[in-house]
């Protein structure tokens, strides 16, 4: 099997697919790589490389991509789209914006050693609205998180910063010494998630697990902040401690995840912790689910994986949820697959589920919810409230017999496929 082709559909005003062109997608459409240019570990000859993550801010994409080369592999940040607010970094090209020449991903200029950082890799990527966000990893030094673009709401979180250095630097890096303590040693950051403008981050230290976010905080993402008059804190520039009801010490959390206005933890006992609104019921049921292997969040709903199936929560009105409204039901209830149908993959995107589901020995990828602007690749604007298979579409049935669905991410409006070639027999 070769390396994945990677697919993309959906909304593409600034050239966040890679398509090439600043079109929107209404069918999965190849992305456009540019030229990697030669480094001092060059990849071996005839190799695309792997796709460890992508996630999409408001109008950016960021891909985090792995090179094999003659010695280790090379773990490298592309991106694509917008980059007015630096969230694509300081090499970005404002004459690009829009144009053609900003549709296709390429290698970011993240200038890490310009500012005295040496010998870091990217090990995770995040995006808010206009932000990015970059896991640093060192040998026998802390992992870093910084942080570039847009600071609304602070989104950076970096604090309240005079105007006049409002955006600067290239770069901030975050500090989490008053959480973990300025003389906790081994740091290490083990996942990050972003909603539109809230931020999640979970820690290590001296072999306890801490949790910190920031952002926007006015309905409880953040747990409860409250200013001095009694109110709730808009937002947090700053990352906060966070508490769950379930002792993380005892039970640690494995994976967080964030909507909108929410926020969903899942432990390692596959309990379910969860912070914020639920307005819309995106928190009912959640925290008295057994099982959970795996979790996700649109912009105002929660989708759990369990041995019993996939389990959706929240919002239903463009048909999120997967199943059609009855009265009789409440907002959490199974989405509908077909009886032989396994859900192996899981990608969220604002109001849109992309699945990967193993059915009669294939893989293939379902999708349904909001398809405003064709990010369910089905060749129509039409929503989708129950589950369809949208790759591959029934023109490619005879090619994909020789592909397999390796996996998928979706964003604000967009979604992604990979897909790699079979070796022959």
């Amino acid at each position: 099997m070769d390396t994945p082709t990677l697919l993309a559909a959906g909304s593409n005003g600034r050239g966040q697919l890679a398509t090439g062109n600043s079109q929107d997608a209404h069918s999965f459409t190849p992305c456009k790589f540019a030229p990697r240019e030669s480094s001092t570990s060059p990849p071996s000859p005839g190799l695309s490389p792997a796709i460890i993550s992508i996630v999409g801010g408001g109008n950016h994409t960021l891909a985090l991509l792995s090179w094999a080369t003659d010695s280790a592999p090379s773990l490298e940040v592309w991106g694509c789209g917008e980059g007015t607010k630096g969230q694509l970094g300081p090499g970005f090209n404002a004459g690009s914006e829009g144009r053609d020449e900003s549709a296709v991903l390429r290698p970011l200029i993240l200038p890490w050693e310009e500012q005295g950082l040496f010998g870091y890799t990217v090990s995770h990527v995040a995006a808010c609205w206009e932000t990015s966000f970059f896991v640093l990893r060192k040998e026998d030094q802390h992992d870093l998180l910084a942080s570039m673009g847009g600071n609304d709401f602070g989104d950076l979180g970096i604090g309240d910063l005079p105007l006049k250095k409002k955006n600067k630097a290239p770069f901030h890096i975050v500090d989490f010494s008053h959480i973990v303590g300025s003389t906790a040693q081994c740091v290490s950051i083990t996942d990050i998630t972003a909603g539109p403008h809230h931020v999640l981050v979970l820690l290590r230290a001296d072999k306890k697990q801490y949790i910190a976010g920031w952002g926007t905080a006015r309905h409880g993402q953040l747990g409860p902040l409250l200013m001095p008059s009694g109110r709730s804190l808009p937002f947090s520039p700053s990352p906060v401690a966070i508490d769950l009801p379930i002792d993380v010490q005892r039970d640690p959390v494995l994976s967080v995840r964030a909507g909108n206005q929410h926020s969903v933890f899942l432990h390692v006992s596959g309990h379910i912790s969860a912070l914020g609104s639920d307005a819309k019921g995106q928190l009912q049921g959640l925290c008295t689910a057994e099982d959970v292997q795996a979790i996700d969040c649109t912009w105002n709903g929660t989708y759990i994986r369990t041995p019993l199936g996939l389990l959706s929560t929240g919002t239903n009105a463009r048909g999120q949820l997967g199943r059609r409204e009855n009265p009789s039901d409440g907002p959490s209830g199974t989405v509908r697959f077909p009886m032989e149908a396994r859900v192996l993959d899981l990608a969220c995107g604002s109001e849109h589920v992309l699945a990967v589901v193993e059915s009669r020995g294939r893989r293939v990828v379902w999708g349904w919810g909001w398809n405003e602007h064709g990010y369910l690749g089905t060749g129509s604007l039409d929503d989708v409230n129950v589950p369809v298979k949208i790759w591959p579409p029934p023109t490619a049935e005879s090619e994909a017999m020789t592909s397999i669905t390796v996996r998928v991410w979706a964003g604000c409006g967009t979604s992604w496929i990979a897909v790699s070639k079979c070796a022959a027999p």
